[in-house]
């Protein structure tokens, strides 16, 4: 695998953060994800009758081995230190603050290690006025103008999304600077600091909607608009998603066997459809209710209509254009069953789709801790007292 000789320490927690190192695990890397006492997202939307594992967990943690360490007690640093040394990256999402007291900043590990890629990630970034505050996605969906851009005319704010696109995206932009840094590395044989935040990923996910001109107000929406006829609930109770106004508007009449209706008077322009948007939607909803949605999807597309039936989670699961590209992998986890995830979405020649999975069972807490420390040097007699203390789990 292409990163099977880098080996990471994750210090981080939530999604973001894990996911940077979980995408590493994905391409080989040796992942230590180093848990507090009481785990990392272990109890979010707990697995029934599955020992510390859960939804949230599971989502973004395959590919890594599970320590319990206590940073916040003196061995506890010192056994962090170690791991620095031995690690090539290492993830770090804690606040700022928290990392200066605790002797974990970019600075601090670079003189234990000056080989190291150390990420960081946080929710504004590292310098300002906030630096230091904590954020999380849902916050950032408002204050990036995201929530301000969905907002229906003459009513309020949308609710924010639990999709967490941003949580999502970040880990990408993160993976993209640690691996132009491993490559700098091999020209300098240094390290250095990798920075992402939520906020930033926000402004760079919409590029179109924060572009702006001085001296002028052009804009461009973050929704499409919303006189324009799209979505329809057909015979079946299902709905079609079926875009009709623009250029396609000939193919699109012909194939649902409305010719009529692409040179009818009142819609034969661009800027009629959207004028006469609610008669045409009426029309339009009257014809998609006398069939399936299935039949209307078919149709469209083989008039190379970009159209698709709404669907559910689970039909997504079993999409055939999902599976033919094995855009998600199945694993049978110890304990659990059988799990479907999100596959690693780049595909490569060299690397077959069906080889990018889970190579390592998702760990429970704290399963590798004395493994890793037996690999960092420790005896058993060493490891015993270390325990004890409460300074490992």
């Amino acid at each position: 695998m292409p990163l099977s000789d880098i080996k990471v320490a994750d210090f981080s927690q939530g999604l973001a953060g894990p996911l940077v190192s979980m995408h590493m695990g994905d391409l080989g890397a040796d992942v230590i994800k180093l848990e507090p006492p009481e785990g990392d997202n272990r109890d979010m939307m707990p697995i029934p009758g599955a020992k510390d594992m859960s939804i949230g967990f599971i989502t973004v943690n395959r590919n890594k081995r599970s320590m319990v360490l206590d940073i916040t007690k003196p061995k506890g640093r010192e056994l962090a230190y170690a791991l620095v040394r031995w690690a090539d990256v290492v993830v770090m999402n804690m606040r700022i603050g928290a990392r200066q007291r605790r002797g974990l900043t970019y600075e601090d590990l670079a003189a234990v290690n000056p080989r190291l890629i150390y990420v960081s990630v946080t929710a504004y970034g590292e310098l300002g006025p906030e630096a230091d505050l904590g954020g999380v996605d849902i916050v950032v969906q408002a204050r990036a103008g995201d929530q301000e851009g969905r907002r229906p005319a003459g009513g309020p704010p949308p609710s924010p999304t639990n999709m967490v696109h941003y949580d999502m995206a970040t880990p990408w932009l993160a993976l993209t600077g640690v691996l132009i840094a491993l490559r700098e590395r091999d020209h300098t044989g240094l390290g250095q600091k990798v920075e992402v935040n939520l906020l930033q990923t926000a402004l760079a996910l919409q590029p179109r909607q924060m572009t702006r001109i001085a001296g002028s107000d052009l804009a461009f929406p973050a929704m499409a608009p919303r006189s324009s006829p799209s979505t329809y609930l057909c015979s079946d109770g299902r709905y079609i998603y079926a875009p009709s106004l623009g250029e396609r508007w000939n193919g699109f009449c012909q194939a649902l066997g409305l010719t009529h209706l692409a040179t009818d008077p009142r819609f034969d322009t661009l800027e009629k459809r959207f004028q006469g948007a609610k008669e045409l939607s009426e029309i339009l909803a009257g014809h998609f209710a006398t069939r399936p949605a299935a039949e209307w999807e078919a149709l469209l597309k083989a008039k190379g209509i970009g159209v698709s039936m709404v669907k559910t989670y689970s039909e997504v699961h079993e999409d055939p254009q999902v599976i033919a590209n094995h855009m998600i992998l199945q694993y049978e986890q110890p304990g659990v069953g059988l799990v479907k995830l999100v596959n690693f979405p780049v595909r490569m020649s060299g690397i077959p789709a069906n080889e990018l999975g889970v190579h390592k069972p998702f760990p429970t807490k704290g399963e590798h801790t004395d493994e890793v420390l037996r690999e960092l040097g420790h005896t058993p007699q060493e490891i015993a007292p270390l325990r004890a203390e409460g300074v490992i789990a």
